[in-house]
């Protein structure tokens, strides 16, 4: 029932609110896919603003509902002439998702279960079955880049093309 639903929310295109089994805060936007594996959607905030795109596993979903007041404001402050260039995927499964979408873009923002509050905006230099090597850029604070190792079961979630990510990888590439 749930995919079934999600495909008539993005042929309608209804704004829906997600909550996910790891997370406290829902993910609010346009469904772009719906499988019985992933979920691909836009995201906006409470203003209208784009966040982004973000990817994540079908079996993480816990809620979805749409249609209210908020909703409908949320909706009528987005910006319909912005287009979004979503992912062309060939995987069908998130980890292989995952991986590809680090192949085609220059920055990842890599969502952890035990955390979603704190994600690295990076890539993901070097992979096997179980684990990620990730060159993860510093936040806008420290601006200190590292190297960590992260079990890939771990990753809860990925984010593309948000306006935060973008402005990461630009100070980075300025060098302060």
């Amino acid at each position: 029932m749930l995919v079934k639903e999600l495909n008539a929310l993005k042929e309608n295109q209804e704004l829906v609110s997600i909550e996910r089994n790891c997370h406290d805060e829902e993910l609010t936007g346009f469904i772009h896919t719906a499988t019985e594996e992933v979920i691909i959607m836009s995201l906006f905030s409470n203003d209208g603003d784009y966040e982004g795109i973000a990817v994540f596993e079908t079996d993480q979903i816990n809620e979805v509902y749409w249609g209210n007041r908020e909703h409908k404001a949320i909706a009528s402050l987005i910006d319909t002439s912005q287009e979004i260039n979503f992912p062309k995927v060939k995987g069908k499964i998130f980890p292989d998702i995952l991986i590809e979408l680090n192949s085609a873009y220059e920055s990842l923002c890599l969502y952890q279960h035990h955390s979603e509050a704190r994600f690295d905006v990076g890539q993901i230099i070097d992979h096997d079955d179980d684990w990620l090597k990730v060159h993860a850029l510093g936040n806008k604070k420290s601006l200190s880049p590292l190297y960590k190792l992260i079990q890939k079961d771990d990753i809860s979630r990925v984010d593309i093309d948000s306006p935060y990510q973008k402005k990461i990888v630009s100070l980075h590439k300025t060098a302060l």
